[in-house]
């Protein structure tokens, strides 16, 4: 019985390497600069182990780049192989036309370190030239950090400024269209900023590290919006605490209630998160909103909650709860000096609207 003959190797791959071949021999009888030129063949066997060679079948899919040397090699003489029998020549032949256009001296090969993609006979075949390219392959004047530096972070986009925090794309994709992906998912930098850990991590191309680097850059941006209130910084009203807590807590999903705790000048003590999610008057009760203040012997509070609604129109609870915190404030002797709602855009003030007597 006749032994069964192995399937091709273009059969596996699904690239025509008989193609490729014949289409490189009629591009080098054109008298292209790279042909003719390349390495000499040495006295012994061909090297199948040449970085070139190897680099120029990892652009065309055949090698893995995680391959070895030796199993790269492997394959590499294995796609010759095919082309020299396809075409009744010797795999010698095969590998100085190859050699000579992935690896020719000076600037003659068209798939050298630099690919000069445009220029190429089989780049129908090729997956590099089919991919989009990476940000190091761009000019200069196209790189968002580069841009940056040239021209301002005022002149450059969104997408830029998102592709320099993620750093790193794919093999299928760039930084710059990842970057455009995320945007054209979430729709603007604001939903993207309150988009969850899961919704990011379900984007292709999205790992934990550019979920990490995306939320730093987003976290940064709003620190810094935010007009700080220090320990030590006097608070002068309620639109200065609307600055320092809106870039914060405008994007939460769950309601969080904080308060100030005062001195006598009404500079800051510190701040104290009292409780997150649904506040109701057991979640947001008077004795754990006043113990911290009465241990820091603080003379006057404010309080602070966002609505993620994005709507600050204070709810019948939320009137409620205020009123039984100023009683509880009375009888203690600290002064409840404001409770400022945060919304998408806007704020309400209890001490503005004349619902607490400063």
């Amino acid at each position: 019985m006749t032994p069964r003959q192995p399937a091709p190797l273009s059969e596996k791959d699904g690239i025509p390497y008989g193609e490729i071949y014949g289409v490189l021999r009629r591009f080098a009888e054109r008298g292209n600069s790279w042909a003719g030129g390349g390495k000499a063949l040495e006295s012994g066997p061909p090297r199948w182990d040449d970085p070139a060679l190897v680099r120029m079948f990892q652009r065309l899919g055949t090698v893995p780049l995680h391959y070895t040397p030796q199993r790269a090699a492997l394959r590499v003489l294995l796609a010759a192989t095919e082309m020299a029998d396809r075409h009744e020549v010797t795999v010698g032949e095969v590998h100085s036309t190859l050699v000579a256009f992935c690896d020719a001296e000076g600037e003659g090969a068209v798939c050298g370190e630099r690919p000069r993609c445009g220029e190429c006979p089989i780049r129908h075949c090729c997956r590099r030239a089919s991919r989009r390219p990476s940000i190091k392959e761009l000019p200069e004047t196209e790189r968002p950090r580069e841009r940056l530096l040239a021209v301002g972070e005022e002149n450059v986009t969104d997408v830029e400024l998102l592709a320099i925090l993620i750093r790193g794309g794919s093999r299928e994709e760039s930084a710059l269209g990842l970057a455009q992906r995320l945007l054209a998912t979430f729709g603007s930098l604001q939903r993207l900023a309150r988009a969850g850990n899961r919704e990011l991590l379900a984007i292709k191309g999205i790992g934990k590290a550019k979920v990490a680097q995306i939320r730093a850059g987003l976290a940064l941006g709003r620190r810094l919006a935010a007009e700080p209130i220090a320990p030590g910084v006097a608070v002068k009203g309620s639109e200065q605490t609307f600055r320092h807590f809106h870039e914060r807590m405008k994007d939460l999903k769950k309601e969080t209630f904080v308060c100030l705790l005062l001195d006598t000048k009404h500079n800051v003590i510190r701040e104290e998160k009292i409780a997150v999610g649904s506040l109701n008057e057991s979640l947001v009760h008077p004795r754990e909103v006043f113990q911290p203040a009465i241990a820091e012997s603080a003379a006057s509070v404010l309080f602070v909650h966002n609505h993620p609604s994005g709507d600050p129109t204070p709810s019948p609870q939320d009137r409620q709860l205020t009123r039984r915190l100023c009683e509880a404030g009375d009888l203690v002797g600290i002064q409840v000096l404001d409770h400022i709602i945060i919304g998408r855009d806007a704020y309400y003030s209890f001490a503005e609207q004349g619902e607490i007597k400063r």
